[in-house]
C-alpha cells in the first residue's frame, strides 16, 4: 500500500476538522474605551474606599469648590492617567488629581505621603456627628437634594411657634358610655338601687332648662318635708309660680302620661341613647301618650299636684334605667 492509500486509511472515520475565522484585532479606539472604563470603575470604587476610611473630609470641600472654579479639568485627568500607566501608587495619583482640580501646578504638587504614614490626627467621617451628615450638610454637599429639603423642612417646623389665629382643632367628640348603678357613695353612704351619683355623657344634641326657677331640693339623702324621715330623694324639685310653663329638656317622643296620689299629674319622655326626663306635680299636661316633641317644647304647667307642699317641678333623669343627678345637666341660678 503506498503512502497516499495508508494516509486515506488512517483518516478514514474522523471528522473533519471546521476551522473559525479568528476575529479581527479591536481597533485603538476600542481599546482606549475599554481602558477608560477601567480607569473610571477603579476610580470609583477607590473613591468609596478611601471616603469610607475618612481619607479626605477636608478635601470634599475641594471637590466642591473645584466643581464652581476655572480648572483644566482635561489636563488633571490626562496627568491623573499618566500616574496610573507609569506605575505611581494609587493614593498618589489620586492626591495628584485632587491637587490638580483645585488649580496647583503639577510641579508645585506637596510630596506623596502613603496613607499609613498619614499624621494620627485624621478623623473619619464616620466618627463626626450624625455619621458624617452634618459634615457634609454645613459644608453644602447635600445641599439641594430631597433629603436635606426635608430635613429642613422638619428643623423649620420645629422652630416656627404656632401663630396665635391658627385655627383650632375641632373638639373631641365626647364618648358615651352605659350608666352604671352605684352601691355606695365615696363617703361609703349605701345608695339605692338604679342609682348613681356619677357624671355621664347623656350624648344628647340639645338639651334645654325646663322651667325657670330655683332649685328647692336635690338630688340625694334628705329628710322628707311630707314624713319627716331620711331618704333618699331622685329628683331635683325646682320651685316656681303656679302655671309657670315647662319644657321638655330634650327633644323626643312622650313614653307615658299620667296621675298619682304621690306625683300628681307626671309625664316621662324618651330621648336618645336611652335617655329619659320625668316631670311631676304639674297643674296641667299638654302633650299626649305618643307624641312628638322638640327640645324646650312646652308639655305641662308648674302645679302642686300630689305630695307637694308649694308648686315646683319634680325633675328626674335616667340614662339607662339608672338614676342620676339632673344638677349636672341643669344649670339653675
Amino acid at each position: 500500500m503506498d503512502g497516499v492509500s495508508r494516509r486515506g486509511v488512517a483518516n478514514r472515520g474522523r471528522r473533519p476538522i471546521q476551522r473559525t475565522k479568528r476575529a479581527p484585532r479591536s481597533s485603538g479606539r476600542e481599546e482606549d474605551r475599554r481602558r477608560l472604563i477601567q480607569l473610571v470603575a477603579s476610580f470609583a470604587l477607590f473613591l468609596l474606599v478611601y471616603i469610607g476610611r475618612g481619607v479626605f473630609p477636608g478635601q470634599l470641600e475641594a471637590w466642591r469648590e473645584a466643581a464652581a472654579a476655572n480648572v483644566d479639568f482635561k489636563a488633571a485627568f490626562q496627568q491623573f492617567s499618566t500616574d496610573l500607566s507609569q506605575g505611581k501608587p494609587m493614593q498618589s495619583a489620586i492626591e495628584t488629581l485632587c491637587f490638580m482640580l483645585l488649580g496647583g501646578e503639577l510641579e508645585e504638587r506637596p510630596p506623596y505621603i502613603p496613607l499609613d504614614e498619614k499624621p494620627q490626627a485624621l478623623v473619619l467621617l464616620s466618627q463626626t456627628p450624625n455619621g458624617g451628615l452634618d459634615y457634609l450638610r454645613e459644608h453644602g454637599i447635600l445641599a439641594g437634594t430631597s433629603f436635606s429639603q426635608k430635613e429642613d423642612e422638619r428643623s423649620d417646623a420645629e422652630q416656627t411657634p404656632t401663630q396665635p389665629d391658627s385655627p383650632m382643632p375641632e373638639e373631641t367628640q365626647p364618648v358615651v358610655v352605659t350608666a352604671v348603678a352605684q352601691a355606695y357613695t365615696d363617703d361609703g353612704i349605701e345608695l339605692p338601687r338604679n342609682v348613681s351619683m356619677a357624671f355621664y355623657e347623656l350624648g344628647l344634641s340639645e338639651t334645654a332648662v325646663p322651667v325657670a326657677g330655683t332649685a328647692t331640693s336635690g338630688f340625694g339623702y334628705r329628710d322628707s318635708p311630707i314624713n319627716g324621715k331620711h331618704e333618699f330623694h331622685l329628683a331635683l324639685d325646682i320651685g316656681a309660680a303656679e302655671g309657670t310653663e315647662i319644657g321638655a329638656f330634650a327633644s323626643g317622643v312622650v313614653e307615658y302620661i299620667g296621675e298619682s296620689d304621690e306625683f300628681g299629674n307626671y309625664l316621662k319622655i324618651r330621648h336618645e341613647n336611652n335617655v329619659s326626663s320625668f316631670y311631676a306635680h304639674c297643674s296641667k299636661l299638654l302633650v299626649h301618650k305618643g307624641d312628638e316633641v322638640s327640645c324646650g317644647q312646652t308639655v305641662a304647667l308648674v302645679g302642686h299636684t300630689g305630695n307637694a307642699t308649694g308648686p315646683h317641678l319634680h325633675l328626674t333623669i335616667e340614662k339607662d334605667n339608672i338614676r342620676l343627678d339632673p344638677a349636672y345637666y341643669v344649670e339653675l341660678p
